[in-house]
């Protein structure tokens, strides 16, 4: 090894194939390592935003009641187990009994009567079918009306009961993914700093660039977790007592539905209530689904425009309908993880084009002057 001149130190001395060597070592080292963690990328990625969204918790336990690290990261998982894992796994067995009683019911309800009444007597409804139908071709009678409804319940049933068998098909492995999430998340709540500087390490851009990014992220986790965790389950509780004033069956399961419903925005419980309401109407309770339309969509939206903004305050501060847009892009190529994925990689995204500014908005001003 040559010797340094000026402090007498022996530095090694890198030739250009030994270069060439060590950076293809490294990119095929770090392939394997990205092929082995492939099949877990969904749990690692989703450990990460529940760990980020829940450190501060664990934080607090550790320093209030305290407790050694590890019972602290501990109680965390437990709380999210209890609080998300739970949820999801009553409403997949809840969804699977009623799609098999969903067509029953409606075949059970749809009598000649009814229909009589509904699609054929004085009011706007039936004079807008008819001529719905007139410039369809099609014959407005009963038969035309039932078959349709029967038809469509039918598909909906088919549809729902077949992706729940699809769920349960994948038991093991939802249940597998799940045990090594829950590994991730506690590892990640006892040694998350440690952890993040290991990672932050391997990354090339300047430590302020680094500690920006994960700002936003933790932000992004922050309003998607806790804000719309909070604002959905004020919305699917006031509604979920609609729901039970309106007589209508499976209050707990409709109300987990729309807790996470309210994930979406602009869509939100309405994916849950609207249906709820023409079923009402369907079955000639009118007055009753004109109350709950009125009464759940001014829930809807008095958290959606006054307590979200209220609660999540200057956190995060991105168009609300590119956050919509973001999750429906994540849902369409991630599936429901898709709700956390979107609005996650948007705002990274959104930093990096800020980063981006940041670095060479002075450079094209500076290069713009002299060409002036």
């Amino acid at each position: 090894m040559p010797q340094n001149k000026e402090n007498g130190t022996i530095t090694p001395d890198f030739s250009k194939h030994s270069n060439i060597a060590f950076i293809i070592g490294y990119l095929l080292l770090l392939y394997l390592v990205g092929f082995m963690a492939w099949p877990f990328i969904s749990s690692i990625i989703f450990a990460g935003i529940l760990a980020g969204t829940f450190y501060p918790l664990a934080t607090y336990f550790h320093n209030r009641l305290l407790i050694r690290r590890s019972w602290a990261a501990l109680l965390v998982c437990l709380i999210i187990i209890a609080a998300i894992f739970v949820p999801s796994i009553y409403l997949v067995i809840q969804l699977s009994k009623e799609a098999i009683g969903l067509y029953q019911n409606i075949s059970e309800n749809l009598t000649e009567e009814l229909l009589e009444e509904l699609f054929f007597g004085e009011g706007i409804l039936p004079r807008m079918l008819q001529e719905v139908f007139h410039t369809l071709n099609m014959e407005y009678n009963i038969a035309t009306i039932q078959n349709l409804l029967l038809d469509g319940a039918k598909n909906a049933s088919t549809f729902l009961f077949d992706t729940i068998n699809v769920w349960i098909s994948n038991t093991f492995s939802f249940f597998f993914q799940l045990i090594i999430m829950l590994v991730i998340i506690f590892a990640l709540l006892i040694d998350g700093e440690r952890l993040k500087r290991f990672i932050l390490d391997l990354s090339p851009l300047p430590d302020d660039e680094e500690e920006l990014v994960i700002q936003k992220f933790n932000q992004m986790n922050f309003v998607t977790l806790i804000g719309n965790g909070i604002g959905g389950l004020i919305q699917g509780i006031l509604a979920g007592v609609g729901f039970w004033f309106a007589g209508l069956e499976s209050v707990v399961l409709w109300t987990t539905s729309m807790v996470i419903f309210a994930f979406i925005p602009l869509i939100g419980i309405s994916f849950v209530y609207i249906p709820a309401c023409i079923y009402l109407w369907i079955v000639g309770q009118w007055g009753v689904a004109l109350i709950l339309f009125f009464y759940c969509t001014a829930i809807s939206l008095i958290v959606e425009q006054w307590f979200k903004p209220k609660f999540v305050g200057n956190r995060v501060k991105i168009n609300s309908t590119l956050v919509f847009l973001a999750i429906i892009g994540g849902m369409s190529v991630y599936g429901v993880a898709g709700i956390f994925y979107g609005p996650l990689i948007l705002s990274i995204f959104l930093t990096f084009v800020n980063l981006y500014h940041k670095r060479y908005s002075g450079i094209y001003k500076s290069s713009k002057n002299r060409s002036v």
